[in-house]
């Protein structure tokens, strides 16, 4: 029993989501590698110059402006850790790095050194706040943290007493100082709100994209509805019609051969149904989706239909008599079963005429178990075991899509085997 290529299109299987790529889905070249190469970069720049601030800001404040070497250590420490917090949680880094400058301040107060109220190094990690908070907030939270350095520098300009009565001390801490904030404030505003247009138009690009791949699909499979119905369906109905007028219009057939046209328009019937629900599927119908799909009770009748072909079937059914099965056993895995048991017996009608099969399901608590095993073929020898057709392919596309597995080969017999395992997925479709 081998794999021969099919003309029919099989039923849809219902398939699972994808996880990597969606058919149709646009990937603009290189956009996720520039992206994870901007992150790496940014943070490693943040990482610098965190370490920086504390390497070079507490040897300043303890020996620049006389700060006790535990504490320059310790205030400079929160400063640099707040860098790192900032792209994560803004506003609590803000105020936390607000803070430790404003201690760090009345700290360097005594040992005065220069205009301004904050050592250089320390206006410097209040800079790269800014910049962090432009490009991961916007210009509301930056603005805030703007705004409240500068009312913290002016009170500690005020606060000390040979400080703020020397106008140079006012206007060197508003130019340098806040004017300086202002503008890296305002460039990180700019670049953060560049960078999220530009990431906006991607993501258009890429819903426009998957729109059009969507309405290419949906266009192709309305052609393939239409080829079908021009040409499979239409052959289908010369078939049935052919078979239930034969007995009309040739005398004298005998019982056997009318026996054999009924049972050929019966599979011609089948077929227009299943056909008809396929094309309404292909169109999008929602009917046809809802439409019964064959399952483990409906084993019986394939079986059958195959013995009147001339095949000798036993059907080996174990733990399916039960009407709980309908509810144990979801609708897609019965359809797969259902699906797996007719393409295997029409390859053994193909390709090993006359040979002895046997069908067995097996229902278990986790799992359906369906095993085909025929016979070597009296009437041929066996084809090899794969062809290149896609009757094994399809099969192979079912189980994978519930999550099964599916084994196939010769016997040492010179017949062949087709054994599925498949969960029972009770809920429907495969999640």
């Amino acid at each position: 029993m081998t794999d021969r290529t099919s003309r029919s299109v099989p039923a849809q299987t219902p398939a699972r989501t994808p996880a990597r790529t969606v058919p149709g889905t646009f990937r603009i070249p290189g956009t996720r590698l520039r992206a994870s190469r901007s992150v790496v970069l940014t943070r490693g720049s943040l990482v610098v110059a965190a370490v920086t601030l504390l390497a070079v800001g507490a040897p300043v404040a303890a020996v620049v402006h006389g700060v006790p070497v535990p504490l320059a250590l310790l205030v400079t420490a929160v400063l640099s850790a707040t860098l790192l917090v900032a792209p994560a949680r803004p506003r609590s880094a803000t105020a936390v790095h607000l803070l430790a400058l404003a201690g760090l301040g009345v700290l360097t107060a005594p040992g005065r050194v220069g205009p301004w109220p904050l050592p250089v190094t320390a206006m410097i990690g209040l800079a790269v706040l800014l910049v962090v908070l432009g490009l991961r907030t916007g210009w509301r939270t930056t603005a805030v943290a703007w705004g409240a350095s500068t009312v913290l520098t002016l009170v500690l300009v005020a606060a000390t007493p040979d400080r703020w009565a020397e106008p140079e001390v006012w206007v060197s801490t508003l130019v340098v100082s806040s004017g300086s904030g202002l503008l890296i404030g305002a460039a990180a505003v700019l670049l953060g709100q560049r960078r999220s247009v530009g990431a906006e138009l991607v993501a258009a690009r890429q819903d426009a994209e998957q729109q059009a791949g969507a309405r290419r699909a949906v266009e192709e499979r309305a052609r393939i509805a239409r080829e079908l119905h021009d040409v499979v369906a239409h052959s289908m109905s010369v078939v049935h019609m052919q078979a239930e007028s034969a007995p009309y219009r040739v005398a004298d057939l005998p019982p056997a051969a009318r026996a054999e046209f009924r049972t050929i328009a019966e599979t011609s019937r089948t077929a227009l149904r299943e056909m008809r629900q396929l094309l309404g599927t292909l169109r999008g119908e929602e009917d046809a989706e809802r439409a019964p799909q064959p399952g483990l009770s409906d084993l019986p009748a394939l079986v059958a239909s195959t013995r009147a072909a001339g095949l000798t079937v036993t059907l080996d059914v174990l733990g399916a008599a039960d009407s709980a099965v309908e509810d144990t056993v979801g609708r897609v895995t019965q359809l797969t079963v259902y699906r797996i048991v007719q393409e295997a017996l029409g390859n053994v009608v193909r390709h090993a005429p006359g040979a002895d099969t046997t069908v067995a399901v097996r229902v278990s608590d986790a799992a359906v178990e369906v095993t085909v095993t025929n016979a070597a073929a009296p009437l041929a020898p066996p084809p090899p075991a794969d062809d290149g057709g896609y009757g094994l392919a399809g099969m192979r596309s079912r189980v994978a899509a519930l999550d099964g597995t599916l084994d196939t080969g010769r016997t040492t017999g010179g017949g062949f085997r087709v054994a599925a395992t498949l969960p029972h997925h009770p809920d429907g479709d495969p999640r």
